[in-house]
């Protein structure tokens, strides 16, 4: 005997609960968008279950600072933090980040001097390395993207400089006083792993003027290497000549690289502190997204972990889930009202087995450990 619990048996489900058994009626392509709808969006912010409850790894690059937290993947991530296994400190809040991890601006305040032009500028800053910026968290980019144009087939990753987090601002003055400034991109490049290409973190940034609309490379108003301090001002680099014997300040935050001990997560991205000196492993508990299924999923059906969904007891929360937003779509309020106590009885049992496995903990405090059976108290052999 098979238990019903594919893609297939939901199917067949949703047309019994919705009366429209016929593809006439409704196709099983617009089942499967319902089903996916309410098992991707509604569902996972309707039960936080165990089982979607994963450890969640990336691996740090030498002098790179934040990462992106891929964001369509899973919902949320916790604490604790464990960097290269050592339990780290990890917040959401900006304010207790820096505050434990000031990162003051060292200005270096004649760094080059003007000669009545906007560029170029060739110089080198001392004070090194220096954290590089970072680029948003967005649909199409990240924090190391490059910027390109859209072409057919390819989604556009370009995006002004004001929303760029820069850590380096160059500055000058023309006669009369005025102000022109540049920042940097935080450099990204691109490389093949096998065939396909992949965004990286490069020690050189690219500048621009805060208000330039595109950071296109061919855009750039120079560069900057963050390890070696060489900076480049290309001849269309500031908006403005700048006054002969006018300083050129740099503004940079150095840092000694170091093992990251904080973590905060903001914008969807994971910024470390101090900068990484090489490869850590950085792990937290995040929930994940389940898979969607797929009506092209390998046979025989059942097979195909496309076919099925990631706890097989969810089939029948599945298929009335569905069937609500069918109904809601058809404006067949009366069929809503009459199954939704069957679609809330499917989440309270399918929610069981979640709350049952958390009932054997107790709520961890600073205590927890006390009354362990190992000597002499709790779980740490020196207690407390």
């Amino acid at each position: 005997m098979t238990l019903p619990n594919t893609l297939l048996d939901i199917r067949n489900k949703v047309r019994r609960i919705t009366g429209r058994p016929s593809a006439n009626d409704i196709s099983d392509l617009q089942i499967d968008q319902y089903i996916n709808t309410y098992y991707i969006y509604d569902l996972p912010e309707q039960l936080r279950l165990e089982s979607f409850r994963v450890n969640y790894q990336f691996v740090t690059n030498a002098n790179q600072p934040a990462y992106d937290f891929p964001k369509n993947l899973y919902l949320t991530n916790m604490p604790p933090v464990y960097i290269g296994g050592y339990q780290s400190f990890m917040t959401q809040s900006r304010e207790n980040f820096f505050r434990f991890n000031s990162q003051l601006t060292f200005v270096d305040s004649s760094a080059a001097i003007g000669n009545g032009t906007a560029g170029p500028y060739s110089f080198f800053l001392y004070d090194l390395p220096i954290i590089p910026g970072w680029k948003p968290n967005s649909t199409y980019g990240g924090a190391y993207t490059p910027s390109v144009a859209y072409a057919p087939g390819v989604p556009s990753t370009d995006i002004p400089a004001s929303v760029i987090n820069y850590n380096v601002l160059i500055s000058g003055q023309d006669a009369n006083g005025t102000s022109f400034n540049l920042i940097d991109d935080g450099g990204s490049s691109t490389i093949l792993v096998g065939t396909y290409p992949t965004s990286v973190h490069s020690n050189v940034g690219l500048l621009f003027d805060p208000n330039d609309q595109s950071t296109l490379p061919a855009n750039a108003r120079g560069n900057i290497n963050y390890i070696t301090g060489e900076v480049n001002i290309f001849a269309v680099g500031f908006n403005g000549n700048i006054a002969i014997g006018n300083p050129i300040n740099v503004q940079s935050i150095p840092y000694v690289a170091n093992r990251p001990r904080s973590v905060c997560f903001f914008q969807d991205q994971i910024l470390v502190y101090p900068c990484p000196d090489s490869a850590y492993t950085v792990s937290f508990e995040a929930f994940q997204y389940p898979t969607a299924f797929l009506s092209t999923a390998t046979p025989p059906v059942g097979a195909d972990p496309a076919s099925y969904p990631q706890l097989k007891e969810l089939w029948q929360l599945l298929a009335y889930g569905a069937a609500d937003k069918i109904f809601s779509d058809a404006g067949d309020l009366d069929n809503m009202t009459k199954y939704r106590p069957l679609l809330e009885e499917q989440l309270k049992l399918c929610q069981r087995r979640t709350i049952v496995q958390y009932t054997s903990d107790r709520v961890a405090t600073i205590y927890s450990d006390v009354g362990g059976n190992q000597f002499p108290w709790g779980n740490q052999f020196s207690g407390f």
